[in-house]
């Protein structure tokens, strides 16, 4: 199993980051290979509009750092972000790379059955570490997401909310129970690929 791990925090020991490496860390335990990648170190650009990826290339022409990570998703089982909430949204470090995969979409895609030009559909493991206690608080984020990741091609989005975690440390002091869970879908995910 090949799991492309995006890390969206500016901070390399936030929450997020500390969730999904724990999750990874027990899915190379499993026997999956990682790659992962720290958007925040990366140069890279939002989407251009320039439309070649529709008009004469099959594929995001934008040179730079995120165009290596949008092939290499192509090739993977499993895909994971892992981003803090920052004004009621993902960080601003992810959002670059979502708009940059409107290159996976086929022209014509809103009218096409099968809209993406991905070989098969990626699972998406989507970790969202929010500072607000409030569960109410930014709850559409997901959801707002998840119908453009349908096209794009990461078909079955699992989402991981974790919430009140603000303060460096707070998702390993409060929330245990999610590492738990981290542990357990990374073992069943593994496994059930394998």
């Amino acid at each position: 199993m090949k799991i492309i791990c995006l890390f969206a925090s500016p901070r390399k020991q936030g929450n997020s980051t500390k969730l999904a490496k724990h999750f990874l860390d027990h899915a190379i335990a499993a026997g999956a290979t990682v790659e992962s990648y720290y958007l925040n170190d990366m140069q890279m650009r939002g989407c251009q509009a320039c439309d070649a990826c529709k008009k004469s290339k099959d594929y995001c022409v934008v040179g730079d750092d995120l165009q290596p990570v949008l092939k290499s998703v192509e090739t993977a089982d499993l895909l994971v972000f892992a981003t803090p909430v920052y004004y009621g949204d993902v960080s601003a470090q992810l959002k670059p790379f979502i708009d940059r995969c409107y290159s996976f979409l086929k022209p014509g895609y809103i009218a096409l059955d099968q809209p993406n030009r991905l070989l098969r559909p990626i699972p998406l493991l989507f970790i969202l570490a929010q500072g607000h206690r409030d569960e109410n608080a930014f709850a559409d984020i997901i959801p707002r997401y998840q119908e453009i990741f349908g096209w794009t091609g990461f078909a079955d989005v699992i989402p991981m909310r974790v919430i009140d975690v603000y303060h460096l440390g707070d998702a390993e002091k409060k929330k245990p129970d999610v590492f738990a869970q981290l542990e357990q879908m990374a073992k069943e995910m593994v496994n059930r690929q394998m």
